[in-house]
């Protein structure tokens, strides 16, 4: 039997969690709104967010897409701005808690085609690791999305320390997504969508460096990393990074005995690149046993047809193919408990 084709980058919102997250905190919760037959979100003191595609609600039309796409499970996370880092420490807490619920309700219904990512209130280092322990009890939780900064603290603050510890000793791999709320730069890329378009794949950057050079990963390690949008810039620096690393003291600080790209070994990437030449270079650059398949569905960012972005890269072997696709899902994920 063919193992399934798995979208390791694919975002829902489950409207029972948000009505429950408006009740238990109504100064901070998001509302569901409905205007000209779309619906957004309004968040206080935020733009609000929308049109929303209908896919992130609705389940019926999400599994006719991801059958269209011949993608046969998703793992399924929060969308960035419902990271809610920002809040008071006891209102991300709730608002983890019944997102998280949410997405295991969201699984329940659908077990083969849905497995999730869990959210923490990362504000509060004590508050995450009770969450974690309470939501790694669900058998369909593959891994915990994290944003590439809480508050503009990077991860290799020691602050996270325990909370990756924790995470290290369940085999949870971090699932590292930026959010446009706390995008590096942002004073300049306000203007023609840049805040996406450069300021997503620069905060995926900044993470990967400061993951890299401050020696998280060799105070964790068997942690693993994913990133979306094709490891930001990263791949396509890597000689940069390891000359620098050569020449400059500063870089050397907790990682002084290799270099840089030798940490790659352990980082995953999605193929969402939008362009067959960039995923060959990063297939070439970090091998294509570290390239997990990615749509970032249902947003206008996404690929509407991920599995063929995948196939359009002529240099791919069969095997490499069937890695990308499926094979290294089971690398990356939290393996689900024997039956």
């Amino acid at each position: 039997m063919a193992k399934p084709i798995v979208d390791l980058h694919a975002h829902a919102i489950v409207p029972a969690a948000l009505v429950e997250m408006q009740r238990a905190q109504p100064e901070y919760g998001p509302v569901l709104i409905e205007e000209g037959g779309r619906r957004y979100l309004k968040y206080p003191e935020r733009e609000r967010l929308g049109p929303l595609p209908e896919g992130i609600f609705e389940q019926s039309l999400r599994i006719a897409d991801m059958d269209r796409q011949r993608v046969d499970r998703q793992i399924i996370a929060i969308p960035p701005p419902n990271f809610h880092y920002h809040v008071p420490n006891e209102v991300g807490i709730d608002f983890a808690r019944l997102q998280n619920d949410g997405l295991m309700w969201l699984s329940d219904a659908n077990p083969d085609r849905f497995h999730i990512y869990g959210t923490l209130p990362l504000q509060d280092i004590e508050g995450s690791i009770t969450e974690l322990r309470r939501v790694a009890k669900y058998p369909r939780l593959r891994g915990i999305q994290f944003g590439t900064n809480v508050n503009g603290v990077d991860l290799d603050d020691p602050m996270f320390t325990p909370v990756l510890a924790e995470m290290e000793s369940l085999d949870l791999p971090v699932w590292l997504h930026p959010d446009q709320r706390s995008i590096a730069g942002i004073d300049r890329l306000t203007k023609y969508y840049l805040q996406n378009f450069i300021g997503n794949p620069l905060e995926s950057t900044i993470a990967m460096g400061k993951i890299i050079f401050g020696g998280v990963m060799e105070r964790h390690p068997n942690l693993r990393f994913g990133f979306v949008h094709g490891g930001g810039f990263t791949p396509y620096q890597t000689g940069r990074w390891d000359h620098g690393w050569a020449q400059r003291t500063e870089s050397k600080q907790f990682i002084d005995t290799k270099p840089p790209s030798d940490y790659f070994n352990r980082f995953f990437i999605d193929s969402l690149t939008h362009d067959p030449l960039a995923l060959e270079l990063l297939g070439r650059r970090i091998g294509w046993d570290r390239v997990v398949l990615g749509s970032d569905y249902p947003f206008d960012m996404a690929s509407d047809d991920p599995v063929a972005g995948v196939e359009a890269v002529a240099v791919m072997t069969e095997s490499d193919r069937a890695a990308v696709l499926s094979g290294n899902a089971d690398r990356f994920l939290r393996p689900l408990p024997a039956e």
